[in-house]
């Protein structure tokens, strides 16, 4: 199974045409030239599976209209937005909502990779979440500081995120649908499992135990519902938990953590069609074999010849 990663900018704007003209002040002041979609240098085969080897020659910017009055903005690099230019004292997603006078916000996840990259029209930046990569310093994301790091959060912080009714912005005051999004994700998952925990019990019940009464039957339940563990050290119980174990993979693309907070902020604000997550066929990828899908969707894509190559891209 493909691992899951998705990155993610988020504008509070709904106008395309001021978000591409920031977008071109802010590439051609540090030298970059907007131009049409060159010809292709790789095979397309190897274009949708190495997607970054043309992070070097072309950066690729995708508006796409959200929901909520918000902007999604997907980016070839990826984090490029996140990163500063040369002599910068911020990175170019501040710029950019700065130049907008409004707010924005980054989200990146992966297995490397779980960070809130929060910045509002004064240019404050505020970032919380983690990076696990050999190449990087601890506690930054890039040049930033990251604010709240997740293994070394005060005990209110940690209440605040990982409660039930979990705090993931910390800068913006974002409306309470957003706030909520991630509950409420939680709480469609718990139904499901609820309902699939169901159906097994009774699927396991008809096989193993079909002289049980209605009652004994209920009764197990409970018990398994209350201490499955309990259950999986009795009589018979290695066979239960091979038999839950195994099934259990129906339920191997719920999302927990921060994932699912990007999950539920993308479902959210994502859109129709919903562009937030790209799977295996990236931005660059579809630019060159999907562009009129996506014109008629209501992207904008911009191209850029870059002046200087991207590090760890």
């Amino acid at each position: 199974m493909d691992r899951y990663s998705n990155f993610t900018y988020y504008i509070y704007c709904d106008n395309l045409d001021l978000i591409e003209q920031a977008c071109i002040h802010i590439f051609e002041q540090e030298g970059s030239r907007r131009v049409s979609l060159p010809t292709l240098s790789v095979e397309i085969e190897e274009l949708r599976r190495r997607p970054w080897l043309l992070c070097n020659e072309l950066w690729v910017i995708g508006l796409f209209v959200g929901s909520l009055g918000w902007t999604i903005v997907k980016i070839l690099p990826q984090e490029l937005l996140c990163r500063r230019t040369r002599d910068a004292n911020r990175p170019r997603l501040s710029q950019l909502a700065m130049q907008l006078g409004t707010d924005a916000f980054y989200i990146g996840c992966s297995e490397e990779v779980s960070i809130l990259m929060e910045t509002d029209a004064k240019g404050s930046v505020f970032i919380s979440g983690s990076v696990d990569r050999d190449n990087s310093e601890e506690n930054k994301f890039f040049e930033e500081e990251i604010n709240l790091v997740d293994r070394i959060l005060s005990l209110e912080h940690l209440k605040r995120m990982y409660s039930t009714k979990p705090q993931r912005f910390f800068l913006l005051k974002v409306p309470q649908q957003m706030q909520t999004a991630e509950q409420k994700l939680q709480e469609e998952q718990n139904r499901r499992f609820n309902s699939w925990q169901e159906e097994f019990l009774d699927s396991y019940a008809k096989r193993y135990f079909s002289s049980m009464t209605s009652d004994e039957l209920e009764q197990w339940k409970v018990r398994f519902r209350e201490n499955s563990n309990q259950l999986f050290d009795e009589k018979g119980g290695k066979k239960l938990f091979r038999a839950w174990s195994y099934a259990l993979q129906d339920l191997s693309d719920m999302a927990s953590g921060f994932q699912k907070f990007e999950i539920a902020i993308g479902r959210l604000l994502g859109g129709t069609p919903n562009y937030w997550h790209l799977g295996n066929e990236s931005l660059v990828y579809r630019a060159y074999t999907q562009q009129q899908q996506l014109e008629a969707d209501g992207a904008r894509l911009l191209f850029f010849q870059p002046t200087a190559k991207i590090k760890g891209s």
